[in-house]
């Protein structure tokens, strides 16, 4: 599979999770910390792509 699909693949998943999640957690609390955690992986995964997507319009 290639790196780009895959890594939409993933946003995909989380974006899937976050639905589902209460948007109003306190971080204090379990589910507010898995919500920050699916948010920061979502964000990362998001620049990963921008930067594969780049370096492939590069070449």
């Amino acid at each position: 599979m290639d790196t780009i699909q895959y890594l939409k693949a993933q946003k995909a998943k989380l974006e899937a999770e976050m639905q589902w999640m209460d948007k109003d957690f306190s971080f204090d609390t379990e589910e507010g910390r898995r919500y920050a955690e699916a948010l920061l992986k979502l964000v990362l995964i998001h620049m990963q792509i921008e930067e594969k997507e780049k370096n492939r319009a590069a070449k």
